[in-house]
């Protein structure tokens, strides 16, 4: 997703006020799991897996105990995140295949850091969507995080 796209897409989110709770969670988890091709592209290219379970492990951990001190239950923060967590890697793996197939031009411009630029805004966005559960949204099942992750699918 390039830069500008995903600074304008998050402009709704963050006006949140103006956005219902689960519409800004669900615009949310789009922004998210439209970063899956870049993340997919910097791993690729710095043949790291796409799945790291203490990294997951890790984030979900800091996910929950966020969510709890903001009055959040941890297993419901744990269920989202690591539906929208697994929704992510199977776009991850869907482009890498292709890109290993042939069957999708890779991009153009260089693997974004993950550390520096990537990690940042997922760690923005987690926020953002806990906050979205402290409003009142419901957490967005596998099937309906999948459903918003199968738009970011490459196209055969």
């Amino acid at each position: 997703m390039n830069r500008k796209l995903l600074l304008l897409g998050l402009a709704p989110a963050l006006l949140a006020g103006c956005v219902s709770p689960q519409g800004e969670l669900a615009s949310l988890a789009g922004l998210r799991l439209g970063m899956s091709r870049d993340i997919a592209w910097a791993k690729h290219s710095a043949d790291l897996p796409v799945y790291d379970p203490q990294r997951e492990t890790a984030i979900l951990q800091t996910m929950m105990a966020e969510g709890q001190r903001q009055g959040l239950a941890p297993d419901t923060v744990r269920r989202f995140f690591a539906a929208e967590m697994e929704a992510s890697r199977r776009v991850q793996w869907a482009w890498i295949e292709a890109w290993r197939k042939d069957l999708a031009a890779p991009p153009e411009h260089p693997a974004d850091d993950l550390g520096t630029y990537l990690r940042p805004q997922l760690d923005e966005i987690n926020q953002r969507q806990i906050h979205a559960m402290t409003r009142g949204a419901r957490p967005l099942s596998l099937d309906q995080l999948s459903e918003i992750g199968a738009r970011f699918l490459p196209k055969n």
